[in-house]
């Protein structure tokens, strides 16, 4: 079994059943199936848009890294995803991205493991230290805790069970 961590999000069509389906989706396919609290985030990028709503997962799996991603493009495309019809860094309906999959490095032209950008990105880290904060990213060896400490991205970053409680 191999140990992956996923960071999910959506902020259009819904984005909090987006992401509760896909999880739904996810607990009946793979093994010891977890997901974090909700977050409501800042969009990064500069176009205008939506709050997101993020959270990350982790599980257990025998699929490969490939076969992975391909289950995933198929949650994305059910949730109404078109990658070749939106603006980089646009709202999306669902964005599902293998953040971390075991020990595993990867660098190919569809697939990069661990994410390139996951260690400057508040959004994944914060989410991810609630479920998996021991975790090595095999790259820079240090713990999701420890990159969350060293993160240098300012954006907002509230957890939604909060965000309920005082408004």
């Amino acid at each position: 079994m191999t140990q992956v961590l996923i960071s999910i999000g959506s902020n259009k069509q819904n984005p909090q059943h987006q992401i509760e389906t896909a999880f739904l989706r996810l607990n009946q396919r793979f093994d010891n199936v977890r997901m974090s609290s909700l977050y409501l985030t800042e969009p990064v990028g500069g176009i205008p848009q939506d709050s997101f709503i993020n959270a990350a997962i982790r599980l257990d799996t025998q699929v490969s890294a490939h076969e992975l991603l391909q289950f995933l493009m198929v949650l994305e495309h059910q949730a109404h995803r078109n990658r070749a019809q939106e603006i980089s860094n646009g709202p999306r309906s669902l964005d599902l991205d293998i953040i971390l999959f075991g020990d595993e490095i990867l660098s190919e032209s569809d697939l990069v493991i661990p994410h390139p950008r996951f260690r400057d990105r508040r959004f994944v880290l914060e989410p991810m230290q609630v479920i998996a904060p021991e975790v090595i990213d095999p790259v820079s060896q240090k713990s999701i805790s420890q990159l969350l400490d060293e993160c240098s991205d300012r954006n907002w970053v509230k957890e939604m069970e909060e965000e309920i409680l005082t408004q």
